[in-house]
């Protein structure tokens, strides 16, 4: 089946010819011009900038007052990414993932060895006004400390 198109070549020529192509004839000696791909860091400015276009999860979004005092740094505007970046780092350093350890669990409901759930501390509690959640869900929790500005 994979080499039907090389059998197949020597019965098709084209329109405006008289016969088959064959390797002598001009049109087929010279290689097709591929199309240029185009670079994945076209149009990005380097180190965390945003694109050109403005879009997605690099453009600067202004942060509610709580994100604000949440990240601690003084900044009002980060690209989602930055956000959840920082948050996971958060996440990470005061240990809110579950580690697999089970010493003392209260909530039977919850799985320690569940890696993805995270179990919210009082700064955490008040920024997302959750108890717990699926790690998977940091964006969506975060979407309201969001604004789009033009």
């Amino acid at each position: 089946m994979f080499q039907m198109n090389k059998a197949l070549t020597k019965h098709i020529w084209p329109l405006n010819s008289d016969g088959p192509v064959t390797s002598a004839s001009p049109e087929r000696s010279t290689p097709k011009e591929k199309p240029q791909k185009r670079e994945r860091n076209e149009g990005k400015k380097q180190k965390g900038g945003s694109s050109g276009s403005g879009s997605g999860f690099l453009v600067p979004l202004q942060l509610s007052d709580d994100l604000v005092k949440f990240i601690g740094t003084g900044e009002s505007m980060l690209s989602r990414s930055d956000v959840v970046k920082r948050m996971w780092d958060y996440i990470k350093e005061n240990k809110l993932q579950s580690t697999g350890l089970v010493l003392y669990w209260t909530t039977p409901c919850m799985d320690p060895s569940d890696r993805r759930k995270i179990i919210c501390d009082e700064k955490l509690k008040d920024l997302l006004q959750v108890e717990s959640f699926n790690g998977f869900t940091v964006s969506k929790l975060l979407a309201p400390h969001f604004t789009k500005t033009k």
